[in-house]
């Protein structure tokens, strides 16, 4: 078993952020091409037009190699169209199921517009939602193909499904802090 950390590193102006990921690779000495190929077109198909993808970088889990990058350098592929973006705080949440206890979560930023509320409780429309659970799907399905497994939590439980969430998380708000004058 040889784990990997795999980041899709996204762009606005001069601003970075990461989604990183864990992608048991078993056997092999590297995460497959097809895989990266898969991470790039997740991050690309979960990214609103005004951002973009960089790069995809990569190196074995736990270590301070040197990343492996492969610059990607595209828009996302939401369209924006008249609405306007949410702050990148605002985020969609996948659940990472891997059989019993708590599930792991990706927190995916830079993707909704206004237009995606529903209603005054946050919901996110079924299109939306339906678009990032297809491509979250091809992204495990890929990982299948190469025979990988994407992996979460400090022992490394192998992710069976993805879920999306119909909500809008807000990503600060499990930071609070106590301030003290």
């Amino acid at each position: 078993m040889a784990v990997w950390e795999v980041r899709a590193v996204d762009q606005v102006g001069e601003r970075f952020w990461e989604n990183v990921w864990h992608v048991d690779v078993g056997v092999l000495t590297d995460v497959p091409s097809g895989l990266v190929t898969a991470f790039t077109d997740f991050a690309v198909n979960t990214l609103l037009s005004i951002y973009s993808v960089a790069r995809v970088v990569r190196r074995p889990a736990g270590t301070t190699d040197a990343f492996i990058e492969v610059i990607v350098d595209v828009a996302g592929a939401n369209p924006i169209g008249g609405d306007f973006a949410l702050p990148l705080y605002n985020v969609m949440k996948i659940a990472l199921a891997g059989g019993t206890g708590r599930p792991g979560a990706k927190l995916l930023r830079g993707l909704l517009v206004a237009g995606d509320i529903t209603d005054e409780l946050n919901h996110i429309n079924a299109a939306k939602v339906t678009g990032i659970q297809t491509a979250a799907d091809a992204l495990f399905n890929a990982a299948s193909d190469a025979a990988c497994s994407i992996v979460f939590g400090s022992t490394d439980r192998v992710a069976v499904s993805p879920i999306v969430d119909n909500l809008v998380h807000m990503r600060q708000l499990h930071r609070k802090r106590r301030h003290t004058p």
